[in-house]
This record gives C-alpha cells, sequence and structure tokens, in this order.
C-alpha cells in the first residue's frame, strides 16, 4: 500500500445530521447538543461508519479502488464537528484517521 498523509474534509454538525437522514441513524447524539452534553460529550458526535467512509475515501483517491481488496477499521475515539483531520496511511495497510496524535479511527487495508 501507499504510505501518505492527506488532510481530510472538515466534517461539521450537518454532515452528521445529513449522514444520519441517509442511513437512518437517529440518534440524538448525533444531532442534539444539549442530549449529547448530558451524555457527558463536549459536542454531537458523528457517526462511526461516516469516520470509516472519510478514511476509505481518501484512500481510495490515492491509491485507486482497484488496488484495495479489503478494509476493516474500528472507532477508537468520538469524532466531534470541524475537527482538524488527517488521513495517515503507512506502507503495511494501515490507514488511521487522526485528530492531531489521537486516532478517530484504526484501519487497515488489505491490497489486491
Amino acid at each position: 500500500m501507499k504510505a501518505f498523509k492527506k488532510a481530510a474534509p472538515t466534517m461539521g454538525k450537518e454532515q452528521f445530521v445529513r449522514y444520519a437522514g441517509v442511513v437512518g441513524d437517529f440518534n440524538p447524539i448525533h444531532y442534539d447538543n444539549d442530549f449529547a452534553k448530558s451524555m457527558r460529550m463536549p459536542a454531537v458526535v458523528g457517526q462511526g461508519p461516516l469516520a470509516m467512509s472519510v478514511a476509505l475515501d481518501a484512500l481510495i483517491a490515492e491509491v485507486g479502488l482497484d488496488a484495495i481488496k479489503g478494509f476493516s477499521c474500528r472507532v477508537t475515539s468520538p469524532m466531534f464537528p470541524d475537527l482538524d483531520l488527517e488521513v495517515v496511511s503507512e506502507e503495511d495497510g494501515t490507514v488511521n484517521l487522526m485528530n492531531g496524535d489521537k486516532a478517530v479511527i484504526m484501519g487497515k487495508a488489505t491490497p489486491r
């Protein structure tokens, strides 16, 4: 796999709400700040699959869809609105969505 670092698009509350509408995930933690704060979060939280899509989109843009056989990941920290996220890929297939030094998504791509 190709090693790279790439700034990810900014994901804000609007993207969280739009994604919720597309996938039918109407958990208020994704759109209601008061509810999120009652759950001890500083703000609404983006959906895990949305964060995964951000990382995977960056990987596909860099190496092409035909170069990827599979992709698996896990959410390791919340994705809050308007973070400066970066996708970091290593030659061993590791693909992480990073918020500074903290991973939001830790993934592994399997090459073809």
